[in-house]
């Protein structure tokens, strides 16, 4: 066969049946080849020196299959990573101190147990938990309409038998999600109250209902578990919500009600105690995080509804300090 000449002459062809073949695709793959294991020997290189590839653990494996090593154990890594010292004092090292606040004097939560240390300044928490209880209605406080319609909502799915020819349907919301659907049946006897108690949609196996315990239409003392109310397990006992209707809410339909359980506790400044009340009034839903403070500043055992009740986020002076509380769980 003729030899075809290449216009290239620094690479060589062949022709072969018909096809043309190059070499150079064969010295492509050298070059790759080549490349692979540097990259072999660079990873196994950095195995090695970071201690991760025991090369004595791995020649004694060889020597224990070609039957030239007798030794029970295999040798101990000589190439280890060794933790980070730290430097050695001279002395012992000091604990670290917190600088102590000079601009007021300590305030104290205090409870029968023992007080509960609290840093002075601004937004100082007070925790209910550790420093209130549950004393009764102590303050008085301003009540707050409860709606009511003509017509059964969603919380509503199984009534009781009433006795009245019309009722009022409405729900008391507290807090943490938490809604409890009533009816108001009219019964000529005396208004009854119906109360979902158990938060289950069906008002006929709560018990018996609320009786009017007033002069008007109807008033009656409701008890919920003031734990669950308020999501702090430590207060015990019952939430009483005080409900009532007038004349003129009956006409705004809707009857009124207010939160008769409030929390005491103490404030110890400057060695002289103070005493602290939350009423739950600002907001009656059972969250005594987000009605401000009532603090009796002049001690005669009376909260001025003027001077001594304060909003969240009010400034409060005691002693000729100023304070500003933050009520917490």
């Amino acid at each position: 066969m003729k030899e075809r000449v290449h216009e290239f002459p620094d690479r060589r062809s062949e022709l072969r049946g018909g096809r043309i073949e190059d070499p150079a695709p064969e010295r492509r793959r050298s070059r790759v080849g080549g490349l692979v294991w540097l990259i072999g020997v660079a990873v196994l290189g950095w195995l090695w020196y970071s201690g991760q590839l025991p090369l004595e653990r791995l020649g004694y494996e060889l020597r224990q299959w070609l039957g030239w090593e007798k030794s029970a154990s295999p040798p101990s890594s000589s190439r280890r990573v060794q933790a980070p010292t730290l430097p050695v004092l001279p002395g012992p090292v000091p604990p670290a101190t917190i600088p102590a606040v000079t601009a007021a004097p300590p305030v104290r939560t205090a409870t029968r147990d023992a007080p509960v240390e609290v840093a002075a300044g601004d937004g100082i928490p007070l925790s209910i938990s550790r420093g209130f209880r549950p004393v009764g209605f102590k303050i008085g406080v301003t009540s707050h309409p409860l709606p009511f319609t003509g017509r059964p909502g969603s919380l509503h799915r199984r009534l009781p038998p009433f006795q009245g020819p019309v009722q009022k349907y409405g729900r008391i919301d507290m807090a943490n999600g938490i809604s409890y659907a009533f009816v108001l049946d009219t019964d000529p006897q005396g208004y009854r109250l119906y109360v979902d108690r158990n938060r289950n949609w069906d008002l006929s196996d709560d018990g018996e209902p609320l009786v009017n315990r007033g002069k008007g239409r109807f008033a009656g003392r409701l008890r919920l578990p003031l734990a669950r109310v308020s999501g702090i397990a430590a207060l015990k006992g019952d939430l009483e919500l005080w409900i009532f209707s007038t004349d003129q809410s009956w006409r705004d339909h809707s009857l009124r009600f207010y939160n008769r359980t409030q929390l005491s506790g103490d404030l110890q400044i400057k060695g002289r105690r103070y005493a602290a009340y939350l009423t739950d009034n600002l907001h009656p839903d059972g969250d005594y995080t987000n009605d401000g403070i009532s603090i009796d500043s002049d001690g005669n055992g009376q909260i001025d509804r003027a001077t001594e009740m304060h909003a969240p986020g009010d400034g409060v002076t005691l002693d000729g300090e100023r304070y500003r509380f933050r009520i917490v769980r």
